[in-house]
């Protein structure tokens, strides 16, 4: 019995320890640096989008040089393009065919702290249908997710 509880009081710490310290490192985060996102295609395009919804998100402020950030938002984001189609030859020698054109997001993101280096943030996202362009999709979740990860210390507080 003793045991049992020995081992449930060190969980308990570890997990209110452990937990405070990730939430803390997320929270005094202010200005970000918004590194090279790869060489994906389209991963410019994803970089300029994460800038534009951080900035107006008012949470976070972004800076232009590494040097004025608390962390650096970096991995690798961008487009993929998908080529699908058919071609057919009917019985008399025509060839017909056609093809489609599809655009899915991939994004592959963490946020770095500059004074320990230490990974404080990560993100994978997820593709899934919806509306709107690939690089569109992947700053909008990926700036969702990192908002909604912020917030979290402040509710816990309450």
């Amino acid at each position: 019995m003793k045991i049992l509880c020995s081992v449930l009081i060190t969980i308990s710490l570890f997990l209110e320890t452990g937990f405070g310290q990730e939430v803390s490192k997320l929270e005094g985060i202010r200005r970000i640096y918004i590194d090279e996102l790869g060489r994906e295609e389209g991963s410019d395009l994803v970089r300029e989008k994460l800038r534009v919804r951080l900035m107006k998100s008012e949470r976070f402020v972004v800076v232009e040089r590494r040097d004025l950030a608390d962390a650096i938002l970096t991995g690798v984001a961008g487009v993929e393009r998908k080529y699908n189609s058919t071609v057919t030859t009917s019985a008399t020698g025509n060839v017909s065919g056609g093809g489609t054109t599809t655009f899915s997001g991939v994004g592959v993101l963490r946020l770095v702290d500059v004074k320990s280096e230490e990974t404080i943030w990560v993100f994978e996202y997820k593709r899934g249908f919806s509306l709107g362009s690939a690089s569109s999709r992947v700053a909008d979740k990926t700036v969702e997710q990192l908002l909604k990860d912020a917030k979290t210390p402040q509710k816990k507080k309450k």
